[in-house]
């Protein structure tokens, strides 16, 4: 037994959220919310579109003020400039995920590193000067806006803390007269510090939001024991080893769909019905007299989405620990996980009313924040490949030679797998694949997939034609297969470089390459012709 990789721990940042049992004035504090979102809105208003494209943070006050000050309003300055500093960092977080994108569809279409890099440059000095550079920023770059009235900023200066009890803070907060503080009370174990956000949410109950660290466990070395994921909606994973996570997980997402789906259908018809009885409308006969007030009634106490939320968040946290807890029995030391990137969304797809409320209600964003979660917790390594036709690849061949029928998978050798547990171990396998790379578009990745299929056939003598006689390979690879057949050469070849056979990584040509028992059927079918060559010389 070889001993456990060292590790050593590290920090990592997170948001605390606390409520406030006690504030000395309410009023005070949704008076000065609602005038903190005046700069937050002129922030965006001013510097939420080009204008604010890679704009230091540290300006952004000044620019504000020369539309409005902080007197116009009654705030006070350093409030103020809280807010406005928030808000520049916020859109600044926006252009950074759109830069992300931007990059990627760089990546995509350009293929010369040097026109790449001046790309790139020009996107972060003048996306404009570029025709379609400036398409992509117009594309994925969305100027905001923001209708936040409900929080308030403060730094250092503008608060102080201190221990009552065990369970108890006590923060004096700056108000809108100077020297006067509110207090509060939270029920907090330890003393805030740094930037802390005052919100009152949705409930009309005050909160602070505040930064705090945790220990996590971080990676010496590389781990020595890899994994392939495969994300489902009838259980969370499924890996490449076998093992089943999350087992039960789609019929809790479809009774909770139902559920949504019904108590929806109920609050419509009784909108309607609501209606009807405020303003006239064809009803029964015993209720054909209008009656506003219980109209009014039943729009201010059954249409509510206090409970409805309420609800809504148990389920999503119900189903986040079921996730997370059978993830941490399979993942509990240093390990190579490898999943399949979901985040671009599917498109022309046209599917039934059911299924999409079913698919709309997948939560595959908690099922790789729970990877995330989880990787961090055993210092193992989480990364991302392309899923483009993970499903449809034999894994024993790295072809597409076999066809999937629900829940089996069936290799063109006759071998039977688990759809799932193939789909895995071909994660697994395109974590190390230098050729798809986790960005390419799905049609290149086609494209290599028929070739090595098309290279496979040659090298155990069977020809496409024959492969889809034989229920090998999907008709609708048919038309490309054959053209890439017609550009392969008797020996196989194809070109040069990466492209070509003798480039061709080794490790997808061993997992290519039959067993001799898996070759006897097939040599059996059809006629064989030997040709003995002797070289005398």
């Amino acid at each position: 037994m070889s001993k456990r990789k060292q590790q050593q721990p590290t920090e990592e940042i997170f948001t605390q959220v606390i409520p406030v049992v006690f504030c000395g004035d309410e009023a005070q504090i949704s008076q000065i919310a609602q005038l903190c979102g005046t700069p937050r809105s002129i922030t965006y208003n001013k510097l939420g579109s080009l204008c604010g494209w890679n704009l230091d943070w540290k300006k952004a006050d000044p620019i504000i003020r020369t539309v409005l000050t902080p007197g116009g309003i009654g705030l006070p300055a350093k409030l103020w400039e809280w807010s406005v500093n928030d808000a520049i960092k916020a859109i600044i977080a926006q252009q950074e995920a759109a830069k992300t994108f931007i990059v990627r569809a760089i990546y995509q279409r350009v293929k010369d590193d040097l026109e790449r890099k001046r790309l790139i440059e020009l996107l972060n000095t003048d996306p404009t000067s570029n025709n379609w550079l400036h398409r992509q920023f117009r594309k994925y770059y969305q100027r905001g806006h923001t209708f936040v009235r409900n929080q308030i900023v403060y730094q250092n200066a503008g608060y102080s803390a201190r221990r009552l009890t065990r369970n108890t803070i006590e923060l004096q907060v700056a108000g809108l007269a100077k020297g006067k503080r509110i207090t509060l009370k939270l029920k907090c174990r330890h003393v805030v510090s740094g930037q802390i956000r005052l919100i009152r949410n949705e409930y009309g109950q005050l909160e602070v939001h505040c930064i705090r660290k945790r220990t996590v466990t971080k990676r010496v070395a590389n781990p020595s024991e890899s994994i392939g994921l495969d994300k489902g909606y009838t259980e969370a994973f499924f890996t490449s080893n076998g093992d089943e996570i999350g087992a039960g997980l789609g019929q809790m997402m479809t009774e909770k769909t139902k559920r949504i789906t019904r108590t929806n259908r109920n609050r419509y018809r009784l909108r309607s019905y609501a209606a009807k009885r405020a303003f006239g409308g064809k009803l029964p006969p015993k209720t054909s007299r209008n009656n506003p007030d219980k109209a009014a009634a039943i729009l201010a106490n059954n249409l509510g989405y206090k409970v409805k939320s309420r609800r809504l968040a148990k389920e999503k946290a119900t189903i986040k620990n079921f996730i997370r807890k059978d993830l941490r029995r399979v993942i509990t030391s240093p390990t190579q996980i490898c999943a399949e990137d979901l985040t671009s969304p599917i498109k022309n797809k046209h599917e039934s009313k059911a299924l999409n409320r079913k698919l709309n209600q997948w939560m595959k964003g908690e099922l790789q924040a729970s990877l995330e979660v989880i990787s961090k917790e055993t210092g193992s390594t989480l990364s991302v490949v392309n899923p483009a036709y993970t499903s449809q690849t034999c894994s024993q061949t790295g072809t597409l030679l076999g066809q999937r029928n629900g829940d089996r998978f069936t290799c063109y050798t006759g071998v039977v797998e688990q759809a799932d547990k193939n789909a895995a171990k071909n994660i697994l396998h395109r974590g190390s694949d230098d050729e798809i790379a986790r960005y390419q578009k799905y049609a290149e990745v086609r494209k290599t997939l028929i070739l090595r299929t098309v290279r496979y056939l040659v090298s155990i003598g069977t020809t496409v034609t024959e492969a889809l006689k034989l229920g090998w390979l999907n008709s609708k690879f048919r038309a490309e297969a054959m053209r890439c057949e017609a550009e392969i050469s008797p020996t196989g070849v194809v070109g040069t470089g990466k492209h070509s056979l003798v480039g061709e990584s080794a490790k997808i040509r061993q997992r290519a390459q039959p067993q001799p028992s898996e070759m006897i059927p097939a040599i059996l079918d059809k006629p064989v012709q030997l040709t003995l060559d002797f070289d005398l010389a």
